[in-house]
């Protein structure tokens, strides 16, 4: 199974969930991660690699938040009172599922035993770049990606230091490739104390210009 049918996986899997609200609120989040656990593990088992896993349960997660709350936004009243509110409760469904999926990617990846750090890095990246493609604030998604490498590594092998680090060292180099506005405000957001954690990326090939 590839990167594409294991987004597709997972989107048809929570879509149900987030159609309930409109949007993917904390209360879904767990729910969410279950899905991406699962599939993540499961498709592994069956031949993906974990690279591929990781980016497609992301791709999938973001993916759903963006159609439900790109509906919502299509259908609210178009003042601009109601634009900026519909824009928010985008950003923060998107941040939510860039959450819930990276939070299940290091659980799943954590079970299959090998590449967790490196699919870390890889999901985060993607949460970046499909938040970017659906509308949606980077930065909301880049923290909300880092914020859930720190919850899934707690009950695994995978250090929330390490774990932090590679979310946020993979959301900067994301930003990188969308302008290095976007490095900046994505560096600023995901490096010092989220969640308790110390995070410290490492070094990317953007180039970030203070």
């Amino acid at each position: 199974m590839g990167e594409r049918e294991i987004g597709e996986r997972v989107k048809s899997g929570i879509i149900g969930v987030i159609k309930g609200t409109g949007e993917v609120t904390t209360a879904t989040i767990t729910t969410i991660a279950e899905v991406v656990r699962t599939t993540v593990k499961e498709t592994s088992d069956t031949g993906a690699t974990i690279g591929e896993a990781a980016t497609g349960a992301v791709k999938g997660a973001i993916g759903a938040a963006g159609d439900v709350s790109g509906v919502a936004i299509d259908t609210t009243e178009h003042t601009m009172s109601k634009t900026a509110q519909a824009a928010s409760k985008v950003g923060a469904s998107v941040g939510n599922a860039a959450k819930a999926a990276m939070l299940g990617t290091v659980r799943g990846t954590s079970e299959v035993g090998s590449g967790s750090i490196t699919a870390v890095s890889s999901a985060a990246r993607t949460a970046v770049l499909e938040a970017s493609h659906v509308g949606a604030d980077v930065t909301t998604a880049a923290v909300g990606a880092v914020e859930g490498a720190i919850e899934g590594a707690k009950k695994t092998s995978v250090s929330a230091e390490e774990a932090a680090a590679a979310a946020a060292t993979g959301a900067i180099g994301a930003a990188g490739e969308i302008g290095d506005a976007a490095a900046l405000r994505v560096r600023r957001a995901v490096e010092g104390t989220i969640k308790g954690v110390r995070v410290v990326a490492k070094s990317t090939t953007a180039e970030i210009r203070a």
